[in-house]
């Protein structure tokens, strides 16, 4: 056989029907147009694959908008209660909003913290990274799965995430969705090898072309940033794997959902309602304060720090003032400059809220001075005839501790 028969034979193909040789590289036969075996395979692959994309993404994904609109919605009171920055945020923020923490579930039995640090997140970054990849990953997972499938799988996944934070990263405080964003990516992973006999070959090769890499990238950040929450990243992820070994897909033309997956959903979002509830009514946070927004943490602590003078400057002027009356037994002594002074150090420290154990203690130090100085000169004032000898004791004793804090100098008053 000549080179130039064998290249005759590549470039024509025996058409099955009509039994003409016809160009091997169309689809169809020049002579009587039928599709040859391979285009017809293709053909039918093309078909399957666009009802089941067209099955798919005719469904809505009304639960992946309503998390992300919760996300928004808490980020949005967190940065009312403490300004916001854009890699960080006021620890004692997100801690009040409900971050997990060990100390506090423990101690106070705060379980709920392992669903409402799903929904809080640390800096503007963190909260549009993790939305962005929620709108992308969560509405194919929605759609895949169905709204009440989803809505079990990212509830599981992300408490999964808080768990394994819980038991492998006992010691920091940890919030954000990424944990149920990766148990999201092991579902669809998993989802891809699973049935991948009954989706189209090129979507499940793109499935897992798409998502492993991105699981990979995201492992190998985090595991080189001290700050991610390594534990909650891997147990979300090996929980979506399992979970997606055992939760079938919603398949295409499957219009009705299961009651045992209408009541798991109603269960989930009522236990994310409750959780919501208890961080609500345990709430110790600041006040919320819309000049928050223009604010950073970084600023908040330093107008803390400035409170903390402003009251501990107005505790040592009520002393001197108080002490200047007694010395010299003035009974009609103006007294309103002291007992001021006591009140403007009290509302001060009113004014901040907790952010940490050693300011708490001298927060807390402060106050307990600052009303015991109160109502001392209250005492006073209402006395018709005054007993020096008890006031004096009294303001003597008062000092006295104040300095066993290191709140006034020792020696001279």
């Amino acid at each position: 056989m000549t080179t130039d028969q064998t290249s005759r034979e590549k470039a024509f193909r025996v058409c099955t029907n009509c039994g003409n040789l016809t160009p091997a590289e169309r689809p169809d036969c020049i002579y009587c147009g039928t599709m040859s075996a391979e285009a017809m395979a293709a053909h039918q692959e093309d078909e399957r694959e666009h009802r089941f994309l067209a099955a798919l993404f005719t469904r809505s994904n009304p639960f992946t908008m309503m998390i992300i609109g919760i996300n928004a919605g808490v980020f949005l009171l967190e940065w009312l209660a403490g300004g916001m920055g854009g890699l960080s945020a006021d620890p004692q923020v997100i801690r009040a909003f409900g971050a997990k923490n060990n100390d506090l579930i423990n101690q106070h039995h705060e379980y709920w913290r392992l669903v409402t640090a799903i929904f809080i997140h640390i800096g503007f970054l963190h909260f549009l990274l993790n939305n962005y990849a929620l709108w992308i990953i969560g509405q194919e997972i929605e759609r895949l799965y169905g709204s009440a499938r989803f809505v079990v799988l990212y509830l599981l996944t992300g408490v999964a995430g808080a768990l394994a934070s819980y038991t492998f990263n006992p010691a920091n405080d940890s919030a954000g969705a990424s944990g149920a964003i990766f148990g999201l990516f092991g579902v669809m992973a998993t989802f891809a090898f699973r049935f991948r006999k009954e989706l189209p070959e090129r979507l499940s090769s793109d499935i897992r072309r798409r998502i492993l890499p991105v699981i990979a990238i995201n492992l190998i950040f985090g595991f080189s940033m001290r700050i991610v929450d390594n534990a909650a990243h891997i147990g979300g992820l090996l929980a979506g794997v399992v979970l997606a070994l055992i939760v079938p897909y919603k398949r295409p033309g499957e219009h009705g959902t299961a009651l045992i997956w209408r009541i798991l959903q109603v269960a989930c979002l009522a236990v994310m309602l409750l959780s919501f509830f208890g961080a609500f009514y345990n709430y110790k946070g600041p006040k919320l304060d819309i000049h928050n927004l223009r604010s950073a943490p970084q600023s908040r602590l330093k107008d803390y720090g400035e409170q903390l003078d402003k009251a501990h400057t107005a505790l040592v002027d009520s002393f001197i003032m108080f002490s200047e009356i007694i010395d010299q037994r003035a009974a009609q002594a103006n007294i309103e400059p002291a007992r001021s002074a006591a009140e403007r150090g009290i509302n001060n420290i009113k004014n901040i809220p907790p952010i940490a154990d050693e300011v708490d203690k001298f927060r807390g130090q402060l106050l307990e001075l600052l009303t015991e100085q109160s109502n001392i000169i209250e005492i006073f004032a209402r006395m018709k005839e005054k007993n020096w000898t008890e006031v004096r004791e009294a303001e003597a004793a008062l000092i006295a501790k104040a300095k066993q804090y290191g709140l006034v100098k020792q020696g001279k008053d």
